[in-house]
């Protein structure tokens, strides 16, 4: 069964795409575990797919849209051979086991964290024993 992990930001100076680029390469490149980035929709998927390439100047997190074998796959929907971790920034919850691990990132603001009990409670439902880790 898939661990699934809640990253909870306390400031709203943080932001959920810069934790989200730094996982992904902690993640990735770090621990050299493929991660698939998921997405509600393609407007999403493509702001997030510039910001990892600037989020860091001195850096790069190599990426690619649909593509299982890259070491960060973005998409709507996980292709059907990838294997790894999924960083959830979609705003339902996925299908766990089809990963080794889940991770979701619920910003600082009120709504957000509303709609991240919603998920944590779903996971609950659906038999996992989620983890959280404030930021």
């Amino acid at each position: 069964m898939a661990d699934v992990v809640f990253y909870l930001i306390q400031s709203a100076e943080q932001s959920v795409e810069s934790l989200a680029c730094r996982l992904c390469r902690r993640v990735a490149i770090s621990a050299k575990t493929p991660v698939f980035v998921c997405f509600d929709d393609a407007a999403a998927l493509h702001s997030f797919d510039q910001l990892l390439w600037s989020f860091e100047p001195d850096s790069f997190v190599p990426h690619a849209i649909d593509d299982a074998h890259a070491p960060v796959c973005l998409g709507l929907q996980p292709p059907d051979d990838f294997k790894g971790c999924c960083l959830n920034l979609a705003s339902r919850i996925v299908d766990a086991q089809r990963f080794d691990r889940v991770l979701e990132i619920i910003g600082a603001d009120n709504a957000a964290k509303v709609t991240g009990r919603q998920r944590f409670r779903d996971y609950r439902q659906a038999g996992y024993s989620p983890q959280t880790h404030p930021v």
